[in-house]
Order: C-alpha cells, then sequence, then structure tokens
C-alpha cells in the first residue's frame, strides 16, 4: 500500500469514503453513531467545506493498493479541531481517518496511522493526536488502542439538535 497526498481529486475520494462508511459500516457496527453525524442536505454541508479547505491545503492523505484503488483516507494538520483542547507541545493530528468499505479495512488504517507517524517524524513532531466516537461500548477507541494510542480526554460536542456527541481523544508518541 501506498500513502500519498492529494488535492481536489482526493478530497472527492474521501468524502465519498466518509459517505460510504456513514451508511453502510455505521449501522452494522456502530448503531447508535448514525444518529450522531451531521450529514446536512445543503448545497455545501460543513464536513464538505472543511474536506475541501484541508484539499486546498494539500492536507488530504489518501492510502492507495497496488492497482492505484482508494483504500482509505484521513486529513493532517498541525492543529487540533476547536473542541479539542491545545496541546503544550507541536503536535500533529489526525482528523477524518476512514476507509472505503470495499477495502480490507485494518491494512488502509494502518497504513494511515504508520504514513502520520513517519510525517510527525519528518516533521520532527513527537505528539501524534486524533479524536473518535466514544459511544456504544467504546469498541472504536479500543481499535485505536490497539493501533498504538492512548485514550485520554473524554469529551462532549454539542450538535446543532441539542443532542451531544460522545467522544474520545487519543494520542501517541513519534
Amino acid at each position: 500500500m501506498k500513502v500519498t497526498e492529494g488535492g481536489p481529486h482526493a478530497a472527492e475520494q474521501l468524502l465519498v469514503m466518509l459517505d460510504e462508511h456513514s451508511s453502510w459500516l455505521v449501522p452494522v457496527q456502530y448503531v447508535n453513531l448514525m444518529a450522531t453525524l451531521e450529514w446536512e442536505e445543503h448545497p455545501r454541508p460543513p464536513i464538505v467545506k472543511q474536506i475541501l479547505s484541508h484539499a486546498r491545503d494539500g492536507q488530504i492523505r489518501i492510502c492507495r493498493n497496488r492497482l492505484g484503488r482508494p483504500m482509505g483516507g484521513s486529513v493532517l494538520t498541525g492543529t487540533a479541531p476547536e473542541f479539542v483542547p491545545r496541546a503544550e507541545e507541536p503536535e500533529l493530528y489526525l482528523h477524518f481517518l476512514v476507509t472505503g468499505r470495499e477495502e480490507a479495512r485494518r491494512s488502509g488504517i494502518e497504513a494511515l496511522v504508520t504514513d502520520a507517524r513517519a510525517e510527525a517524524a519528518r516533521r520532527g513532531v513527537r505528539l501524534l493526536r486524533t479524536h473518535c466516537w466514544a459511544g456504544e461500548d467504546g469498541r472504536l477507541v479500543r481499535e485505536y488502542e490497539e493501533l498504538g494510542f492512548t485514550a485520554t480526554l473524554e469529551f462532549e460536542e454539542l450538535r446543532s439538535d441539542g443532542s451531544y456527541w460522545p467522544g474520545r481523544i487519543l494520542q501517541t508518541r513519534v
């Protein structure tokens, strides 16, 4: 597998994987997560705006198989989202970590996390953080822990409908 940086085409691929994740994987594996996602019906939902902005900044990473087919995607930035407490040291933050539904999920995620660690090392950054949904039985948090992350802070993000999205911040040292 090979991970590459991408622009507008990579943004489209990442959005397709996020959509597949929310419409296929979520109902099967994370039953309550589907209701927590804000896939608004506006022409440009907030998540689309975010992904396109990351594409303009060259922050999207796409993992491809040997045939060049996208297997997963993520966004790497030097800052955490607004709802995450700021780190006391330089960090690389891994956003939107997702795989395509037809591909080997674990190998795509592992390749993207390995790429993020290598990029952090290349930049001389020792802290790699991410966050994930922490609902149901915490299985998604445990999957990140199996990839070498340590769960740290729990948080709840207020959604537009007044409900809360339960999350967990995870980190690893490079």
